[in-house]
């Protein structure tokens, strides 16, 4: 007997017929081979049904999520111009302070090196210029324009600050400057000017006279003609009583011939701080403000230096 599988199918019934089907191996096994492969097919079928309904799913996410980075890229484009004006009127006002303190304007080779460069490329953007190439540009070009802000920010800064010091200093010399009438004009008269050859009334003979003096009332106010620290305050040949103030940045201003000193050497005085009276000590003819401006050591015609009586009215 060739081998095989019998099924017998018995009644419930004492009465029923019970029928035998006899199967062969081979049909067995070709059975059980299709339901394996109908099987593996409606697994197969559900799978890509899963796979696909969640694949449209993520598809629309990504697609809602594109839609939303785009309108953010749209805004920070608009931003980005808002900033680029902004750092335009910043350039601007940067020029005007070089000119102000006195500095030249960049060169134009190292404006290029604080603005210039290639644009900015990185896996990321790749990535995103293969996946949408529109928005993948757009966001290199809004990246490298930031790149580009940024480091002209930086030299901008730089500028800047270079130009404030600057400023500030010329903002000390100008505080430091003698820029006031040591006696006010309703007071005084220019009796003898700057030379560098005088015929000196009292020792009978050429000399330079390295001053001005200013004739005015016995006991009139003589005041500093700018912030300083006093270096000398007494007598001294010739000068006779004698105030000397140092201004720092190299100014020095000398008050010669007082009747009266009113501070002490190393006292702080303030622009037109009454210092002195007019008086004729030393080699003076008369009451009179010997007046003197060194710069560095040297004497310069004080004439430039009166500026403003008007101040101290």
């Amino acid at each position: 007997m060739k081998p095989g599988w019998t099924v017998q199918i018995l009644p419930h019934s004492a009465d029923g017929v019970s029928r035998n089907f006899r199967l062969r191996t081979r049909t067995v096994r070709l059975a059980l081979a299709a339901a394996i492969l109908v099987l593996l097919a409606t697994g197969t079928g559900l799978f890509f049904l899963v796979r696909t309904s969640w694949r449209a799913t993520e598809v629309s996410r990504l697609r809602s999520e594109n839609r939303t980075l785009l309108v953010s890229l749209r805004d920070i484009e608009g931003r980005v111009g808002s900033l680029t004006r902004a750092m335009d009127d910043f350039s601007s006002r940067e020029e005007r302070y070089r000119l102000a303190a006195g500095l030249p304007l960049l060169d134009p080779d190292v404006q290029a090196v604080g603005v210039g460069g290639p644009p900015i490329s990185d896996p990321v953007h790749q990535a995103l210029v293969r996946l949408d190439p529109r928005a993948g540009g757009e966001t290199e070009d809004v990246a490298s324009t930031l790149d580009v802000l940024l480091r002209r920010a930086r030299l901008l800064t730089t500028s800047l600050s270079e130009a404030t010091d600057s400023l500030r200093v010329h903002r000390a010399v100008m505080l430091a400057r003698p820029s006031i009438r040591p006696v006010p004009a309703d007071e005084s008269w220019i009796s003898s000017g700057f030379s560098r050859s005088r015929y000196h009334p009292i020792l009978l003979y050429n000399r330079p006279h390295e001053g001005l003096d200013l004739s005015a009332p016995l006991g009139a106010p003589i005041r500093a003609a700018a912030p300083g620290r006093v270096v000398f305050a007494g007598k001294d040949e010739g000068y006779g009583n004698m105030v000397e103030i140092d201004h720092g940045y190299g100014y020095h201003t000398r008050y010669a011939h007082a009747s009266r000193i009113l501070v002490h050497k190393g006292e702080h005085v303030e622009r037109g701080e009454v210092i002195a009276r007019v008086g004729e000590t030393g080699l003076a003819t008369g009451p009179n403000l010997h007046y003197e401006v060194l710069i560095n050591g040297h004497h310069v015609n004080p004439r430039p230096y009166l500026l403003g009586d008007h101040l101290f009215e």
